[in-house]
């Protein structure tokens, strides 16, 4: 929901883009301070190796097609 007000303030440019200004701030949040780090942390400390390797094989934060086992990326 909160990413359809940035889309909606849009509509409203140049002043709308102001909305966009939130959002940015919700996402840097969720990647570096309250959201995937703390949980990724707390999931290492419980899970540990088991954990490690589904984070080489899934993606962070977005949906995305499974990483094949082989990469090292």
């Amino acid at each position: 929901m909160w990413i359809g007000y940035a889309v909606y303030g849009l509509a409203f440019a140049p002043w709308g883009l102001i909305a966009i200004v939130g959002q940015a701030i919700i996402v840097g949040s969720i990647f570096g301070v309250t959201g995937i780090p703390p949980t990724e942390a707390q999931a290492i400390r419980s899970k540990g190796d088991a954990y490690r390797d589904y984070q080489r094989r899934v993606s962070r934060f977005i949906p995305m097609p499974p990483k094949s086992r082989g990469s090292n990326a």
